[in-house]
């Protein structure tokens, strides 16, 4: 058997990063490539900390309160005329978590080595500014959100090296190019690969990097529903295209084949243009088509039908990370990806 799990991020069935950490170690050492402190505790809901901690700044105005439960329901801020919002203003925390979870992996006795290595999540510089300041306050803060993410994984990779892959997070570039109209859904996958690798240059040469195109999963709904695999296809293709893969290797490609609360279509129809899809410099492909509300003779005509269409075998995931499910909601997700390894 040659195919392995991957998850994505969240695991919500766990209090702590070192119970998650255990828990892989323990039950799935030969079903796995690399571990996860799966964003447990306070980083459950990560983002909603960073927004509370950047209202708090004299210099930023709240233009609406939100409790994120869903894409509407969200804070929008707004920088005030004549300030600048600088890299000391935004407070990630991902080094910091990074470095715990290397300590867990000691101190569980099992540490982190290029052949497991820890899996750390790097949010979309666009995604974060989005969110947080809109669609103009994307185009305005976005440099200074990539120079802060930045700075995180550089000072990961001086303590980690190869001991860590960096999991790339792009829910606004796929969502872009999915309400691309077609004709001109490659010149959009082209631009937004271009935005998402101007991350992946920044980083310090030997960074290993793998990719997870997203559909977002807010409230456990997807931003946007695919009727057809080929805008995951055609960003994929143009990340891929690009990729510099002598200065920073890429692991994995994550593709999400179904979003939220909708189980993966067996309709073989959605999953023919995979059959373009180019592997470039990915050294695997992780389907994410394993759904705890899909029954388990579909789940595997599903996967079978993806494979079939790819030419190749397969990794096993979910769309997206399962911090929008509940605890029972994730252990049946886990459950149908160890079920699709066979």
């Amino acid at each position: 058997m040659s195919r392995r799990l991957h998850f994505v991020g969240t695991l919500p069935q766990f209090s702590t990063a070192e119970e998650a950490l255990a828990w892989q170690l323990r039950e799935l050492h030969s079903e796995i490539r690399r571990v996860t402190g799966g964003e447990t505790g306070d980083r459950l809901n990560w983002f909603v900390p960073l927004a509370k901690d950047l209202m708090r700044l004299p210099h930023i105005h709240t233009s609406r309160t939100g409790e994120w439960t869903d894409y509407d329901d969200v804070d929008r801020l707004v920088l005030k005329r004549g300030h600048t919002l600088r890299v000391a203003d935004i407070p990630l925390r991902l080094a910091d978590w990074a470095e715990d979870e290397l300590a867990s992996l000691e101190a569980l006795g099992t540490p982190a080595t290029p052949q497991l290595p820890l899996q750390i999540g790097i949010p979309g510089y666009l995604d974060i500014a989005l969110f947080l300041f809109g669609p103009v306050g994307m185009f305005r803060h976005a440099v200074t959100f990539r120079s802060a993410l930045a700075q995180q994984i550089e000072r990961i990779a001086h303590f980690a090296g190869d001991r860590v892959v960096f999991q790339i997070e792009t829910p606004a570039a796929l969502v872009a190019v999915a309400s691309a109209p077609i004709p001109l859904r490659a010149a959009v996958a082209e631009l937004m690969s271009r935005c998402v690798l101007r991350q992946v240059t920044l980083a310090p040469h030997g960074s290993r990097f793998g990719l997870h195109l997203c559909l977002g999963d807010m409230g456990h709904k997807a931003k946007i529903r695919l009727r057809t695999a080929q805008p995951v296809v055609a960003l994929a293709n143009a990340l891929t295209r690009r990729w510099p893969a002598a200065q920073k290797p890429l692991e994995y490609l994550h593709l999400p084949l179904c979003g939220g609360s909708e189980p993966p279509t067996t309709a073989a129809r959605f999953y023919t243009p995979l059959r373009r899809l180019s592997l470039g410099p990915a050294r695997t492909i992780v389907a994410g088509i394993a759904h705890e509300d899909q029954q388990r003779d579909y789940q595997r005509a599903v996967r079978d039908r993806v494979e079939d269409a790819l030419g190749r075998e397969v990794d096993i995931a979910t769309a997206c990370g399962l911090g929008r499910t509940t605890p029972s909601q994730a252990q049946r997700a886990v459950a149908s990806m160890r079920e699709l390894l066979t």
